[in-house]
């Protein structure tokens, strides 16, 4: 695992780029992470799967923005 922070990768998305920010962070292949995600969603366990998805999304800030805000600031300084 890296010591980066954990960011909604929207380059290589399908849907909202949490599954492929979490390969990025975990540095491992995004299509294990998706798998694992269409596995839990046929799992029955107590806190469904698609809402933890859904909130991820929501908390996850957007890697691409992050990378565009620190090139202005590098242009501009």
């Amino acid at each position: 695992m890296n010591n980066n922070r954990l960011f909604r990768n929207t380059s290589s998305k399908v849907i909202g780029g949490v599954a492929s920010g979490i390969a990025d962070y975990l540095d491992i292949d995004v299509t294990i992470v998706r798998v694992l995600f269409v596995l839990g969603v046929f799992i029955p366990v107590t806190f469904p799967i698609i809402l933890f998805y859904i909130v991820l999304w929501i908390v996850m800030p957007d890697g691409a923005k992050r990378h565009k805000t620190h090139e202005e600031h590098r242009i501009y300084s």
